[in-house]
């Protein structure tokens, strides 16, 4: 038994991983991404809801509220400390490794872009004019970046992007945070502290994806990872299992750097580099991973030492990797608008069947029933020929026009659309 137990262990470890991997949906011109507002050198402005469970006296269900005892005060400063340092614990990690490797010529296009500290403005923090105002009461377009801190363990999570700001939930341990002066020594044994959990989910909203997953995560790109690479290496990142950050955590954030300052393009950052991990045969360029043989590795590090004078040592892989990233760009983009068009479809369909109407989002790539055009604005019209049981939609206008006229849907069309949709 003892046997089986190790043999699953080791296996375990052994899982399909990559060395880093972006979300799918990083976007380089979505302005809802929190890493071009770090570098540009201005003020992020954060928003911080400090939350709790309760049980609702009806349904006598647990939900979340937002916490308003005592404690607030001292709670909020602890998320807004956790917050702030998992952020700066990323970029640390980055200088750490180029200043560990002897790089910072090499680098120094990336060390004049990362901030010192990162500046943080707490818009409903205790010095601010709507202290401790709920993230929901207020606007919007004046958060960067909004963190629900949790009173319990359930609920941690990172969106890169969600409602068009960055946005994470962490677990706020009062006495395991992960910052020492908050700390109880007792508490913070066999325990991932808040610190910790929350590096992971900033990792999420700087750009990268879960690791742990292996290569069937559909949240993770095809283009901008090393898994074609390394498809059953077991990864020592933050983004797998690994409590503290690692170089393989510097070469993805590198490498979000370079793909957010293609306006600022580099000798290292176009020409390649190698990665930060001992060992391995990496390079990167443009935000692309290449594989590499040992020579081309000691030739690129001269090449880097030199100046990066003349044309790359990698110049044919890195041709290739881009070749590559355009095939699966225009395959995912072909992915992207047939799934969009199979879920518009099912829900007109459901629609349908249910006599109600869709939401405006669900008519894209559907025909209005009087001119044949696609309807892809809010602006329709439910028709229907309740003989039959039959429903479509047309634009406002074009049925405002058919009144007018005194034209009739005539029953075929009808039937027609409903055995196009059915």
């Amino acid at each position: 038994m003892k046997r089986l137990i190790l043999g699953l262990f080791v296996f375990f470890l052994a899982a399909p991983a990559e060395a880093w991997v972006f979300l799918n949906s990083v976007n380089q011109n979505a302005s809802g991404w929190i890493l071009p507002k770090i570098i540009s050198g201005r003020s992020v402005r954060v928003c911080i809801d400090v939350l709790d469970r309760q049980t609702d006296t009806v349904s006598h269900r647990r939900q979340t509220v937002p916490y308003k005892g005592e404690n607030l005060p001292a709670y909020y400063q602890q998320a807004a400390w956790v917050a702030q340092s998992a952020y700066q614990n990323w970029f640390d990690n980055l200088k750490k490794q180029i200043q560990q490797t002897k790089r910072k010529k090499e680098f120094k296009d990336l060390l004049s872009l990362m901030p010192e500290r990162i500046a943080f403005s707490f818009i409903n923090g205790p010095k601010s004019a709507r202290p401790y105002t709920s993230c929901e009461q207020l606007p919007a377009q004046e958060i960067d970046l909004r963190i629900r801190a949790t009173l319990f363990k359930q609920g941690s999570g990172g969106h890169a992007v969600q409602r068009g700001r960055a946005s994470f939930t962490f677990w706020l341990q009062p006495q395991n945070t992960g910052i020492a002066a908050y700390d109880t020594p007792q508490f913070v044994v066999n325990a991932r502290s808040s610190l910790q959990i929350a590096v992971h989910e900033v990792g999420h909203t700087l750009g990268l994806g879960d690791l742990y997953a292996g290569d069937d995560n559909p949240d993770n790109s095809p283009i901008y990872t090393l898994s074609s690479f390394y498809p059953a290496q077991s990864t020592a990142s933050v983004m797998n299992r690994e409590e503290e950050l690692t170089c393989d955590d510097a070469d993805g954030l590198a490498n979000l750097l370079d793909f957010f300052t293609v306006d600022k393009p580099s000798s290292r950052r176009e020409k390649g580099w190698i990665s930060f991990c001992p060992g391995r045969t990496v390079a990167y360029a443009r935000a692309l991973p290449v594989q590499i043989t040992a020579s081309q590795m000691e030739s690129l590090r001269s090449f880097a030492q030199n100046g990066w004078k003349g044309n790359s040592p990698i110049e044919a892989q890195l041709s290739e990797a881009e070749r590559r990233a355009a095939s699966s760009r225009t395959k995912e983009q072909a992915l992207a608008k047939s799934r969009q068009a199979n879920q518009a479809q099912a829900v007109l369909k459901q629609a349908l069947n249910r006599q109600n109407k869709p939401s405006a989002g669900a008519y894209k790539a559907h025909r209005c029933a009087v001119c044949g055009q696609e309807i892809e604005e809010a602006d329709f019209v439910r028709l229907s020929y309740p003989k039959k049981g039959l429903w479509a939609f047309a634009h406002r206008s074009c049925n405002q026009k058919r009144k007018q006229k005194g034209d009739k849907i005539l029953p075929a069309n009808l039937l027609k659309y409903g055995e196009a949709i059915q």
